[in-house]
């Protein structure tokens, strides 16, 4: 056993500078030094998962949950190609996730002689899912290799990285080195902008907030619960934006910009102030046409979304706690917005959450309200794309608090699951996770995962034997059903095969009852919703159109 200062070594200890507390990992011949250092070293702890994709998943929802580095550990080749719908995930989401994974020896690397796990396009493919990948060639390039990815992920918006290692360069002798977190202070705002939006808001007297993931991302709810409360101004969200302020605080309107009943609301709106969103776009173009009323101040770490999707008057670019510090700084006075446009919007929002409620028929409320009436206001909601989520956990379920709302951004189905390991993991807080049963048997296997680390995880399978929200499209669309049935798996049965206790529920009764056991469970437990059973809820994922196009996600 050597005593030496190693590449390996180099890695964990820039991890542990770093303030990494966990990474997500499978070992493998191209990765067991850096694994090895981080046990030897002991700052680091090491959750092993069940595949590679699910650890890149996890290794997000982790940083979501936490705002900290999210990092999985991954082999070369086979390995590393299994993180790249995780990467693509961080990267839509803009979350701060690091693969580092090994390579072949560099005497071998390039040469095509098949040496094991050879993926000789290994970089241009992380490349086209991360803004920065690094390959050193030699050990003195290491420091520097893991130091610039870093660097670069954590300037700016939040982007996914990578760092490919060859196995050699992991036993080499290395030098120690230092590494930090850069600050966002080259990211101040301009102050001749912030004087103009100042003026702006002064000659303004109903005005909108929209409020997107940036705002979470750079800690700046306080900043902007200050603004909304000197504006008494409307917050509107977006889905990764929930959170920000309180949804059962009385100026928060929640994510339902989208919504027509809403959106019909703040035409009369003079001023819309977006912080750190992109205004997506559905399915189809959906809400590109919902162009923000009156004038728009949009400020964004990221200079290409200002006025990407929507004209902006006036656009700054700028972190979004800087940003808000400062126009706060400029309002020295209250300057409430004009009560009749408030009261049309708390008309309009109440009247949208009622209609949505009713929609779901006479069950699924008791359902949602059983979760949040049992869960702290500081545990973690996780969903995964399913009809429970498009139909009340993206908008009716009431988030409290930044970063305890997390949802695959890309609108994948599956990263639900690991997203909320991941979470968990993060937190030590109790974590649900709502999913269907076809987008959960993509990494049911996590399972096992849970169950080792004992964590403190309520995974709700919402199970109707298929790909729901692709059924209702098909009808929808095409008048037919096709490849949407997979038959009703008994997920309390497997869960147990692994470790996790759960169990099959067939009425509000017995999901209250179930939750409540979840809930005094210290470690994972899973319910099976057998939806067969319940009273069923309206679908409303879109507007209705017949068009043959692939929603498969």
């Amino acid at each position: 056993m050597t005593t030496s200062y190693i590449g390996a070594d180099l890695i964990a200890d820039g991890l542990a500078q770093l303030g990494v507390e966990h990474v997500f990992a499978i070992v493998s011949i191209h990765n067991m030094p850096i694994l090895d250092a981080i046990n030897r070293l002991g700052k680091t702890k090491i959750i092993d998962v069940r595949h590679e994709q699910a650890g890149t998943h996890a290794a997000d929802g982790y940083a979501r949950a936490s705002g900290k580095l999210g990092v999985m550990i991954a082999s070369t080749g086979p390995g590393t190609s299994n993180t790249v719908t995780g990467l693509y995930e961080a990267q839509y989401g803009s979350s701060r996730v690091l693969v580092i994974t090994g390579q072949a020896e560099t005497g071998f690397y390039g040469k095509g002689l098949a040496y094991v796990h050879e993926a000789e396009n290994q970089i241009p493919m992380l490349a086209s899912v991360c803004r920065r990948v690094e390959s050193p060639r030699h050990i003195s390039q290491l420091g520097s290799a893991f130091a610039q990815v870093i660097n670069d992920m954590f300037t700016g918006r939040g982007a996914p990285g990578a760092l490919e290692i060859p196995i050699d360069l992991q036993y080499a002798q290395a030098e120690p080195a230092t590494f930090s977190l850069p600050t966002q202070n080259e990211f101040e705002p301009d102050a001749q902008l912030i004087d103009q939006a100042v003026d702006k808001i002064k000659q303004s007297s109903r005005r909108i907030i929209v409020a997107g993931g940036g705002v979470i991302a750079a800690g700046a709810s306080e900043a902007l619960q200050t603004l909304a409360r000197q504006l008494d101004c409307p917050v509107l969200t977006t889905v990764d934006g929930r959170g920000v302020l309180a949804e059962d605080d009385p100026l928060c309107v929640g994510n339902y910009y989208n919504s027509a009943g809403i959106y019909n609301a703040i035409q009369g709106a003079d001023l819309t102030i977006a912080v750190g969103t992109k205004f997506a776009v559905g399915v189809d173009g959906q809400f590109q046409a919902q162009t923000p009323p009156g004038e728009m101040i949009q400020i964004d770490i990221d200079g290409n979304m200002i006025g990407r999707t929507h004209r902006a008057h006036l656009g700054i670019k700028a972190d979004a706690n800087l940003a808000l510090n400062a126009l706060n700084a400029g309002l020295d006075d209250l300057l409430p917005n004009d009560g009749q446009f408030n009261q049309t919007i708390w008309e309009a929002r109440d009247g949208v959450r009622g209609a949505m409620r009713k929609r779901l028929g006479a069950d699924w409320p008791q359902v949602m309200d059983t979760i949040r009436a049992k869960l702290p206001r500081d545990s973690v909601f996780v969903r995964d794309q399913t009809i429970s989520a498009y139909n009340w956990g993206n908008q009716q379920f009431p988030i409290y608090q930044p970063r305890t709302s997390i949802n695959p951004t890309s609108g994948a189905i599956g990263p639900g699951f690991p997203m909320s390991v991941g979470a968990a993991v993060a937190t030590g807080r109790k974590t649900v996770v709502i999913h269907g049963d076809g987008g959960f048997m993509f990494h049911a296997t996590e399972l096992a995962t849970a169950a080792q680390y004992q964590l403190p995880l309520i995974v709700c399978v919402f199970n109707d034997s298929g790909y729901g929200v692709l059924r209702w499209l098909q009808d929808n669309r095409f008048g037919r059903i096709n490849e949407t049935d997979l038959g009703k798996v008994a997920f309390a049965q497997m869960a147990q095969s692994m470790g996790v206790p759960g169990e099959r529920v067939a009425s509000v009764a017995e999901f209250t009852q179930a939750f409540d056991t979840a809930v005094a469970t210290s470690g994972p437990y899973l319910i099976d919703v057998d939806m067969e059973h319940f009273a069923p809820m309206e679908i409303s994922v879109m507007p209705k159109q017949k068009k043959e196009v692939d929603l498969r996600g």
